[in-house]
């Protein structure tokens, strides 16, 4: 009955089991261990264990807050299927939310594991088949991880467009350099013209020392 009094009066009590019992008198001759007693009784039950208590399950509950919106915050940004992220899709032709409902949606994931478990093995199409082995082989790899067809089909049109416009600029500048050739033949053709019309005249005049100044003229 001691240990039960004790326990019951003394954690319902704010100041401990001090309260309980009657006030001890001055000239009592253990008034300074009673003193004693109902302090360390205050400091080390109500003080001490008692909060230790009541952290572990403040923290308990905090940690179980945190995992919860930690959950939440994943399934809300990120694909539960290819794990791909919401900024993935960001400036992409198909938005998150359609590529989680229409493309990955896990549920029908689910309604196919399903169908495959239920359906009979001799009418199994190719996929249904593969499939099949790969989850009795409890083997994941058939899931699209981190990667999804319109991202695929983004991508694949990004470097088609890349590959149109390296080739328009391949062709400027082949046009370019077709150009520059052929200005530069005809100034060979001009000069080449001018050389024979300057011998032409050597020939017919071999005697003629030309003039200082129609030599510079001529340059």
């Amino acid at each position: 009955m001691c240990i039960v009094t004790t326990l019951n009066q003394g954690l319902r009590n704010g100041g401990g089991i001090g309260d309980v019992l009657r006030a001890p008198s001055s000239k009592d001759p253990l008034f300074t261990a009673r003193v004693i007693y109902d302090l360390l009784f205050f400091f080390v039950v109500i003080i001490i264990v008692l909060n230790l208590i009541f952290g572990v399950i403040i923290d308990t509950f905090a940690d179980l807050r945190s995992d919860k919106q930690q959950k939440e915050e994943i399934l809300k940004n990120s694909c539960f299927v290819c794990g791909l992220q919401r900024s993935d899709f960001d400036n992409k032709s198909v938005t998150f939310e359609e590529h989680v409902k229409n493309e990955h949606n896990m549920w029908h994931y689910l309604y196919f594991i399903v169908l495959i478990k239920v359906k009979v093995s001799t009418e199994f199409t190719g996929p249904e088949s593969y499939v099949y082995n790969m989850v009795q082989e409890k083997n994941l790899d058939w899931f699209p991880r981190m990667r999804a067809m319109s991202l695929t089909t983004g991508e694949a049109e990004g470097e088609q467009n890349d590959l149109r416009s390296l080739q328009h600029k391949l062709d400027t500048t082949m046009g370019l350099v077709k150009t520059l050739s052929d200005q530069l033949a005809e100034l060979r053709d001009q000069m080449s013209e001018q050389r024979k019309q300057k011998q032409r005249i050597d020939l017919l005049q071999p005697g003629l020392t030309p003039h200082p100044n129609d030599a510079a003229n001529h340059l």
